[in-house]
């Protein structure tokens, strides 16, 4: 989620920016090649199928690796496979072939059988992955998620140790995009099956394929430490020895700790990002995530269509993010945020092209006027609302009570809890009116918007649902996906239907900002993914 939200909290709509330098300057440097690192949030799992915070995606894309791998925003390079398919059968089957010399760091060889086992177990009903939606290209995927057909009927094979097909119900371009995702990374079954429950719990109880591993983890702790994997395939291009991170949510005391070199990266938090500007360390890069208040439409007085418009009304967006982020994020103009894609006819992009400005609009006195029938249609003069947020966040939560509070009849309690309980009360979708949450772009596609909200999605933490709703994000995923111009109307008219309920309250585009020790190079900054440390080093 953010920063630490979903991905969307998943999570830079694939735009990535890379800190360079010349690899040449790593050599001979005498550097110890050991950093160390600020975490926004504690990590609450490893289990690729569950993943769904950007810090447990971060640990995840850089201990464990998949067919492809992201290279920036629009590109994707070999991963386990040997090289980048080209799709068969009218784009519908791919044959990938994996690198002979992929390893777990237990020793036991990659195989087409792991991607096999780890992506049906995804699909599986009874591991109830948020992401398992992601699957709907491949055959069969959404009649299992479904519990319709047995898992064994995924449109996957494994030809042989290294080789591994995969047929779609129809062409997907996107599709490059997924099997670079954590979602898709293959599993262990001998490690799945010995743990169990307690699979991707702790770093003894995992196995990784990827850059480096993961040591003295357990997902209530606040620091852990990622050492080069010996067994990694590409071992020779990994400088870095040792990564330590530590979980700061002080913005202020995390920028002490950068100042005396105690860490070597930091987020910083709207003021510090204004003040922090001139830093040699300053980096700020697009977000590719939107944030919004999630309401709980189990709430009586959320289930009311003017109360739910009137809350949006009485936020002043631009206000939000120049006075109290200031960290270069944007006012949102939907449910999307810019830049996803285009109308394949006219090139016009899809917020522009997709009008639902109306919906967020700072407009007090109108605000004031649908709150006031809504309370008469409630029968009551006076509303309480409980606003969930995460740890943080104290300034936009202070923000948005104080807007709201100016609705007469209102009152607004704010909880600010550690991410990974906030998540498991907005999952429960009990306990708050509303919620501030958010997710991040992981690739650029609707695709990997639109689903959120659909009635059984689980990261539709409002319990939204609608049957328009779900049927055009439906159509755009089975009957129209081989159609552009269908499938983009079939979105066009889900963002309609959403905004026109006001489903949900979107309140920024985000952006992130950080201050990065200037020796350490060849960062890869990506929204879903967090900071990505295969190529990075410390320069003398």
């Amino acid at each position: 989620m953010k920063h630490g939200k979903y991905i969307s909290l998943a999570v830079v709509g694939l735009s990535g920016l890379t800190l360079a330098g010349c690899a040449s300057s790593y050599a001979a440097s005498g550097v110890s090649q050991s950093v160390n690192m600020m975490s926004q949030e504690q990590v609450g799992t490893l289990d690729t199928a569950m993943v769904t915070q950007i810090q447990d995606l971060q640990l995840a894309n850089n201990t464990q690796e998949g067919l492809y791998q992201l290279k920036n925003s629009t590109d994707v390079t070999p991963g386990v496979a040997k090289s980048l398919v080209k799709p068969t059968d009218n784009g519908t089957v791919y044959t990938f072939h994996l690198r002979s010399d992929a390893k777990w760091s237990n020793g036991d060889p990659v195989t087409a059988q792991d991607f096999v086992y780890g992506w049906r177990r995804t699909v599986t009903p009874k591991t109830k992955s948020s992401h398992a939606y992601l699957y709907a290209p491949i055959k069969n995927a959404t009649a299992i998620a479904a519990g319709k057909k047995s898992p064994s009927s995924l449109g996957v094979k494994a030809l042989n140790k290294d080789t591994l097909q995969v047929k779609l119900n129809s062409a997907t371009p996107y599709f490059k995009y997924l099997v670079a995702f954590t979602t898709f990374f293959p599993q262990n079954q001998k490690v799945v099956e010995k743990y169990g429950s307690a699979y991707g719990t702790s770093s003894d109880k995992m196995v990784y394929d990827g850059p480096f591993t993961l040591n003295h983890w357990t997902s209530s702790k606040n620091s852990w430490t990622l050492r080069k994997n010996k067994d990694y395939w590409d071992k020779d291009t990994v400088k870095l020895n040792q990564v330590n991170f530590q979980v700061e949510k002080d913005p202020q005391t995390a920028l002490s700790q950068y100042q005396a070199k105690k860490l070597d990266n930091i987020t910083l938090s709207g003021q510090q990002a204004a003040e922090e500007k001139n830093n040699p360390g300053y980096t700020a890069y697009p977000g590719g995530q939107l944030d919004f208040l999630a309401l709980n439409f189990n709430s009586p007085a959320l289930k009311n269509k003017n109360i739910r418009q009137a809350l949006s009304m009485s936020i002043n967006r631009k206000a939000l993010v120049d006075n109290v982020l200031k960290n270069g994020s944007k006012a949102p103009t939907g449910s999307v945020p810019a830049g996803v894609t285009k109308n394949p006819a006219t090139g016009k992009e899809f917020t522009a092209d997709t009008d639902s400005s109306a919906t967020v609009k700072y407009d007090p006195k109108t605000a004031q006027k649908l709150w006031d029938k809504g309370l008469k249609q409630l029968g009551t003069k006076q509303v309480t609302l409980n606003y969930l947020g995460f740890d943080g966040e104290k300034d936009k939560a202070e923000y948005v009570q104080a807007a709201a509070e100016k609705l007469s009849g209102l009152k607004v309690n704010v909880t600010l809890l550690p991410q990974t309980q906030g998540v498991t009360r907005m999952q429960s979708g009990k306990g708050f009116d509303m919620a501030s949450f958010g997710f991040v772009q992981s690739y650029p596609d609707l695709s990997d918007w639109m689903p959120h909200f659909t009635s059984e999605n689980g990261i539709n933490m409002g319990n939204y649902s609608n049957k328009s709703y779900d049927a055009d994000v439906n159509a755009a995923a089975t009957t129209d996906a081989a159609n552009p111009q269908k499938r983009y109307a079939d979105f066009q008219a889900a963002e309609k239907t959403l905004m026109n309920d006001q489903a949900v309250i979107p309140l920024d585009q985000g952006s992130n900002v950080t201050l990065n020790n200037p020796k350490l190079k060849n960062i890869t900054y990506a929204g879903s993914s967090g900071l990505y440390l295969k190529n990075a080093y410390l320069e003398k």
